[in-house]
């Protein structure tokens, strides 16, 4: 994003109880955001730069000072090895705990690429910034890779979360599980204690339902169904609207679950190809058959994403 769009932020927040820090993207490199819930984590300062975001501030019921440092590695290893000694210094600088995360863009060693070049220089000053800094790698449970290529004949772990000690001190249950990328080049990591439950999701209107063939139907036939209502002799309008709400969500339930069961099929496929290439014993149908996969879980995935009425 070359600029911020409050909306799109919502939509992956689920809602405006949120603050952020970002960089906005330029040329080809994209973008960085942070977000959290002010209501759980307090922002005291913010320092931006082209490869990261950092965001001081305070965990709710901790009074330790947190450091959260978003980085999203660039490619020129002149430009890493200046992101590198910048993060070092500003490390030496600012006491506090740190939770340093996103993509690297970098390797410790040769075992974590496959089918990409591997520059031992670079990894070498990768190394050094972790010692010199402190930082502890969170173990992580999942896939060996955190990227591939779409047709699977590259892979490295470029993503991974590097914290202070006393982080890890403090949390002795912190879990991190990579994971499975989906229709995303890049895995997702999760960083948890426990899982959330946010609750059921909200009745909506979706303006993507007006591409299914049968919403049509479905809203004509309850329209013509709520007439026959035998709770007064004159039906209104609010009665009728109602009616079609509830029938339509049962046939939005009807039909998330069929796209579910599509997904979850295409999901479990998808899961043991990458097995596969993770073991290199897929073969050259597999990978067409994950591109066409990876495309049927993108389209299932995208389908409700418009605004809802």
């Amino acid at each position: 994003m070359t600029r911020l769009e409050l909306f799109r932020l919502r939509s992956m927040w689920g809602n405006y109880s949120f603050d952020y820090a970002c960089s906005m993207a330029r040329g080809l490199s994209g973008g960085i955001i942070s977000m959290w819930d002010p209501a759980v984590f307090t922002k005291e300062n913010i320092w931006c730069n082209d490869n990261y975001v950092i965001v001081q501030g305070k965990w709710l019921n901790i009074t330790h000072l947190y450091y959260m440092v978003n980085v999203y590695g660039p490619q020129d290893p002149a430009a890493k090895a200046s992101m590198w000694n910048n993060l070092l210094t500003f490390i030496q600088q600012h006491h506090g705990r740190y939770v340093l995360f996103g993509d690297l863009n970098e390797v410790w060693d040769e075992s974590e690429r496959f089918g990409t070049i591997f520059s031992r220089s670079e990894a070498q000053l990768f190394n050094s910034f972790i010692d010199d800094s402190g930082l502890k790698e969170m173990a992580m449970g999942g896939n060996l890779f955190t990227w591939m290529n779409k047709s699977g004949t590259k892979m490295s772990k470029l993503d991974r979360f590097l914290l202070s000690e006393e982080v890890l001190d403090d949390n002795p249950d912190l879990k991190a599980i990579i994971l499975d990328h989906l229709w995303s080049d890049h895995s997702p990591i999760l960083l948890h204690i426990q899982k959330t439950d946010y609750g059921p999701i909200p009745f909506k209107f979706f303006h993507s339902w007006f591409q299914r063939k049968d919403v049509d139907e479905v809203v004509k036939q309850a329209f013509v169904n709520s007439s026959e209502v035998p709770t007064r002799t004159r039906v209104m309008l609010h009665d009728k609207l109602k009616f079609i709400k509830n029938l339509l969500k049962v046939w939005n339930s009807d039909y998330k679950r069929t796209e579910a069961n599509r997904k979850q099929e295409a999901t479990r496929l998808l899961y043991d190809i990458d097995r596969k290439i993770d073991s290199s014993t897929a073969s050259n149908l597999d990978k067409e058959t994950r591109l066409q996969l990876l495309q049927e879980i993108y389209n299932i995935d995208h389908f409700d994403v418009f605004r809802p009425f």
